[in-house]
């Protein structure tokens, strides 16, 4: 199922993680705008009753609320005449495999050196409503309401409740597969801190982030030991070329983890050019979007 994506080179793989260059962009067909909704309504069918092409967008029926694809901006029909006050909301090919490390060069490098003069220049700003009302929680009182604590990996945080039992499932798997790896049995043992719910909006941007609405966790190391593990703290700390830095001076936790998570619908923020590395966020539909399975 949506399949479409299936073979990019990996130099289109590396630069469109996390929106830098955005996989669906103005010049988007009516095909492409259908196939996000679609990958949306089958992501989250519980929230989503309707997908269709209405008014000349394509559109989903979002708990009785109508939102339209907007070139990529997700927004209400209250919003459509303003779309151009908005920014389009991050769709990215996710590869399956982590691809091989090229470290960018001329026009790449220059793009992604001023991402982050570009980002707190003009902060992106993305219109907030689809998503609130897709995880319901408009207001940090409404997010807290909607969180439940778990214990996952033997810490204890808060999470949205229709992410607890996939994350339990994730939790098992992952404490079973420690048992017989060394590698999970070092990560799990190394764990300094994990924290998923954080109202608050993506660093360098207006734009909500998803720890606002409890559907992304961060995983910390007691120590990284010298490894970077996101991109703007590299950046901020030395002024290095931070876009440089190569996957072995990276903090990643090991591969059968980040599989396991990928498998419930959580993309990894270690494939992101902008890489986050301690990052895993809830994204069925992008998974769904590139062609891979995601189990309930």
């Amino acid at each position: 199922m949506f399949k479409f994506l299936s073979k990019f080179s990996y130099f289109f793989i590396f630069f469109v993680f996390s929106g830098i260059f955005p996989l669906f962009g103005q010049n988007s067909t009516q095909l492409t705008a259908e196939r996000v909704m679609r990958a949306y309504a089958a992501a989250f069918p519980e929230a989503i009753s309707r997908v269709e092409k209405k008014d000349g967008d394509w559109a989903v029926l979002l708990r009785d609320k109508w939102f339209y694809y907007a070139e990529g901006r997700l927004l209400p029909e209250s919003e459509r005449d303003n779309a151009s006050a908005w920014a389009r909301q991050s769709f990215y090919n996710y590869p399956a495999e982590l691809p091989p490390w090229k470290e960018p060069e001329g026009e790449q490098a220059e793009r992604l050196r001023n991402v982050l003069p570009n980002r707190r220049a003009n902060p992106p700003r993305r219109n907030p409503e689809f998503y609130d009302t897709l995880w319901r929680a408009a207001t940090q009182r409404e997010a807290a309401a909607n969180m439940v604590r778990i214990n996952f990996f033997g810490r204890n945080f808060d999470v949205h409740k229709d992410l607890k039992d996939r994350l339990l499932k994730i939790n098992a798997l992952v404490m079973e597969a420690a048992k017989t790896d060394p590698q999970v049995k070092t990560f799990i043992d190394n764990i300094g801190s994990i924290g998923a719910f954080n109202w608050r909006n993506v660093a360098a941007t207006v734009s909500r982030s998803y720890h606002s609405y409890g559907v992304a966790i961060d995983i910390l190391p007691k120590n990284l030991r010298g490894l970077a593990t996101y991109w703007q703290w590299t950046s901020d700390a030395n002024n290095l070329e931070w876009y440089k830095v190569p996957y072995e001076k990276r903090y990643h936790p090991p591969m059968i983890v980040v599989k396991i998570f990928e498998r419930y619908g959580f993309c990894w923020g270690g494939k992101w050019a902008l890489f986050d590395t301690m990052h895993f966020e809830y994204r069925p539909e992008i998974m769904i979007l590139c062609g891979m399975r995601v189990e309930n």
